[in-house]
């Protein structure tokens, strides 16, 4: 009879197992924290790019609203004075040019553009939260809110303003408007150099009395009354605007202190 023999089979011991699962543990342990590292690196680097994307177009904000600070206060400037002019005596009276010019700036409707790409950015793609620090976030947070109640109290004008143009185009012939926007002096940006020629052409423009299309007093007193009521309107916007600077400061300020630019 033959007789059959099981090959002998060494079997491990428990040491070895628990030595194989150790190695197998922390060959996924260090995998797992090669990749958190490898995570975080990664996210230092885009929070840092996108912090210096958001200090440039804070910077570039700040200029802008720098400029809406100098604009509505002439806005606000020359509808307080068109309102008291009116209210002063015969419109006949009055040098037409005068009234042509604080018309110019008082009719004027203006609107803060910010550069906000980058912070919808930021929002619509969950990367805010590169940025890390609670703080900081909230501060870029707020500064975006101004921007929101600026953009609504610039609606509301808008459509003021709309109605207002309709009653202008009854008082005043457009054609001087146009004469008004071609001197320098009057120009409604603020960058432009202004000469001692550009002053006197201006002084001369509203010293002239230019026609007006109707002298009858409760169409001019109606514009007296938005050309106040405009004035108030801006007065909020401005006080808007410079909360804005004042939040856009703060936080380019956190920006440039936590990443050292």
């Amino acid at each position: 009879m033959e007789v059959h023999h099981h090959p002998h089979v060494e079997r491990k011991r428990f040491k070895e197992y628990f030595l194989e699962f150790t190695m197998i543990f922390l060959a996924v342990t260090l995998g797992f924290f090669a990749e958190n590292i490898r995570e975080t690196l990664s996210e230092k680097q885009n929070a840092k790019e996108y912090a210096k994307l958001l200090v440039n177009d804070l910077s570039s904000d700040i200029g802008e609203l720098n400029r809406t600070d100098h604009v509505l206060k002439r806005i606000i400037e020359s509808g307080d004075s068109l309102s008291v002019l009116i209210r002063s005596g015969d419109i006949k009276k009055i040098p037409g040019g005068k009234l042509y010019y604080y018309e110019y700036w008082s009719g004027w409707q203006w609107r803060v553009t910010p550069r906000d790409a980058t912070l919808k950015q930021l929002e619509s793609s969950g990367a805010m939260r590169y940025l890390g620090n609670a703080a900081l976030i909230k501060k870029i947070l707020d500064y975006e809110e101004t921007l929101k109640i600026i953009a609504l109290l610039e609606d509301n004008i808008s459509a003021e303003k709309a109605e207002n143009w309709s009653l202008v185009q009854k008082v005043f012939d457009g054609f001087y408007f146009r004469k008004a926007q071609m001197i320098k002096a009057a120009a409604r940006d603020s960058s432009m150099e202004e000469s001692q020629e550009d002053a006197a052409r201006l002084d001369t423009f509203v010293n002239t009395n230019y026609p007006l299309i109707t002298y009858e007093r409760n169409t001019w007193m109606e514009l007296s009354n938005r050309a106040l009521t405009s004035s108030g309107e801006y007065r909020t916007l401005l006080e808007a605007v410079i909360q804005a600077k004042q939040k856009a400061e703060e936080a380019m300020d956190a920006l440039k202190f936590k990443y050292r630019f």
